[in-house]
């Protein structure tokens, strides 16, 4: 295979042969090959990440091993890059001269080549480029360098940044808080946090439209296209600009709004203080009882199959009672009856070998048909085993319906499996029921507030840069107001994912019958249900990720979380809207778009 050498001459017989790109044996063995090839600044640098890499794995990421290999991943990545332009600027300070390229298999066979005069002819080499890559990479990464240069050009950089921190500093100056530390925090988290989304989707749609529509219409992109370039490398050019624009605005936004919470704590008066860093600048995981489904519709399915054999009910009509059926059972599942107790064997799973000595918490939420004089319902709960000797009575409670409530127990109250048993004593006069769902709760403590507030981050980036590929997808074939007007009625479609849900669990578009309770059918239906399931389908997997109220309610973001939203938001929906825009842009006629000026 041929590649590409830089040759180096200090004298006629001195030569010597770099190869230009990444440099495998320093992506492989980094310090030591840094030390062997007489690298010793960077090799000593390199020795001393590492080393910080192991002390942090052995006091902060015991339980973040992801972590520790995207750090090592990223440095080993980083000296490849880099390796070969370490050695080509080492020759240079030795008073080596660059003699030019040569293309050949290996070393031995550049350095004959040169020899015979073979040499290439060229302006500069590659060891003045920061990234030495493949071509194609400096090709890429010359159209996004053009896209910030337009950015910054035309002042938006600086226009976005401002607004964002005017959105960060003055929410909280002008919101409302319940008058405690945890709920003000949730809201600045809340607020500050969906207005720094809000900026960046509506920017990102707005320039990653404009950035490409723009320059057809106005014949710029010809001036481009007539270049060595591919299309597609014009496209993933611009598409990495807007990303990378973004990562720099998010990253400024973000950085106040950790500032800012951190400051406005360090205010606060110590009991306070505790309660915030137990339940909001936390990193909490959660764990609830096993999913009852299947117990659920095994008892569902022996209902009714003694109903049918006692009542005539129409076939057509069986779906219908079988729903009915569920949602008795569902029901009995979910209620406790006056006077009665309800108990939860919840297993921490591997949290356990990490919990000892540490409270947790409980997170609890129930319904009630009636209402009471007070507006609040006692409880009394047991969390342990009493016959084990481990165990936590509380005092009676009083509280509200339809609301979250979390407090706080003992530490050490689960069995050795790591199983926490808790149980509730009803003592009012009516049922009350707890949701399978959110009815029961237990949070514990799973890492620090700024690594889970960094994952939040990651998975808003994510979804700006789905935002961009939308954006440039759109431009790739559509004028710059039709583009934008189509990038936001996608945008419509996904919030309006609840409407979809509705009509599916339905089955039909249309209005049901109030009477039958059965919804009327159309011919239509039958093409726009099975496209909606889809789309339903498609929208899951952008609309599962939710970091804002994970943050404002201190739960754990992990990093399968932040992976799974990578892989779902930006390589599957991101890469299929990428592939269409590329299709589109190199099938569009450049030559007939028609100038503005």
């Amino acid at each position: 295979m041929q590649r590409e050498f830089e040759i180096f001459a200090k004298s006629q017989t001195d030569l010597v042969a770099v190869k230009r790109g990444f440099s495998w044996p320093g992506f492989f063995f980094t310090w030591i090959w840094a030390f062997i090839a007489g690298l010793w600044l960077q090799g000593g640098l390199i020795f001393a990440a590492n080393a910080l890499m192991v002390f942090l794995k052995l006091t902060f990421l015991l339980n973040h091993p992801y972590f520790e290999v995207i750090l090592g991943l990223g440095l080993q990545i980083f000296t490849g890059l880099r390796g070969n332009f370490w050695r080509s600027r080492k020759l240079e300070r030795a008073g080596y001269s660059f003699e030019g390229l040569i293309s050949a298999g290996s070393k031995v066979q550049a350095l004959s080549a040169f020899r015979l005069g073979k040499t290439q002819p060229t302006a500069s080499h590659f060891s003045h480029s920061f990234f030495s890559g493949p071509k194609w990479c400096q090709k890429v990464l010359a159209i996004a360098g053009l896209t910030w240069k337009a950015a910054l050009r035309f002042k938006l950089f600086l226009v976005i940044a401002a607004l964002l921190i005017v959105a960060v500093v003055g929410l909280p100056i002008v919101i409302r808080d319940d008058g405690t530390a945890a709920g003000f925090t949730q809201i600045i988290l809340t607020y500050t946090l969906s207005a720094i989304t809000a900026l960046l989707g509506i920017s990102t749609l707005w320039l990653s439209c404009g950035t490409l529509a723009r320059d057809i219409e106005e014949c710029q992109i010809q001036v481009v296209a007539t270049k060595p370039i591919a299309r597609w490398q014009i496209w993933i050019g611009k598409w990495l600009g807007i990303v990378t624009l973004n990562a720099a605005l998010l990253a400024i936004s973000g950085g106040c709004v950790f500032g800012l919470l951190q400051w406005r704590a360090s205010k606060l008066p110590a009991d306070e203080q505790a309660v915030l860093h137990e339940q909001i600048l936390v990193a909490r995981g959660s764990a609830k009882e096993p999913s009852s489904d299947a117990d659920i519709d095994k008892v569902t399915e022996k209902i009714l199959a003694d109903r049918l054999k006692t009542t005539q009910v129409e076939n057509v009509d069986v779906p219908e009672v079988r729903k009915q059926i569920r949602e008795g059972v569902l029901a009995n599942f979910q209620q406790v009856p006056p006077g009665y107790t309800r108990q939860w064997k919840i297993d921490l799973g591997f949290a356990k070998n990490h919990l000892a000595g540490k409270p947790l918490q409980l997170r609890v939420k129930f319904n009630s048909a009636d209402k009471s004089p007070s507006g609040t319902f006692t409880l009394q709960w047991l969390a342990g085993i009493p016959e084990s000797g481990k165990y936590w009575p509380s005092e009676p409670m009083s509280l509200a319906p339809d609301t979250f409530h979390e407090f706080a127990i003992p530490p050490d109250l689960f069995d050795k499996d790591g199983v926490l048993s808790i149980t509730v004593y009803n003592r009012n006069n009516t049922a009350l029921l707890f949701s399978l769902d959110d009815g029961m709760e237990v949070l514990y403590p799973e890492g620090g507030f700024a690594l889970n507030f960094a994952r939040g981050l990651g998975i808003i980036f994510c979804w700006l840069a789905l935002m961009a590929a939308l954006g440039l997808m759109a431009a790739s074939f559509l004028s710059f107001p039709v583009a934008a007007f189509f990038s936001l009625a996608m945008l419509v479609m996904v919030m309006s994912s609840g409407t979809l849900a509705d009509a599916i669990d339905s089955g039909s578009v249309a209005a049901g019958d109030s009477e039958k309770g059965i919804a009327g059918h159309s011919a239509a239906d039958i093409v726009l249900i099975p496209a909606f399931k889809g789309l339903l389908t498609v929208i899951r997997l952008v609309g599962n990720f939710s970091p804002i109220e994970s943050l404002s309610t201190g739960r754990s973001i992990t990093w399968t979380e932040l992976g799974l939203a990578f892989t779902q938001i930006v390589l599957i929906i991101g890469g299929f809207f990428a592939v269409l825009g590329i299709m589109f842009f190199n099938r569009r006629e450049l030559a007939t778009a028609q100038g503005t000026q």
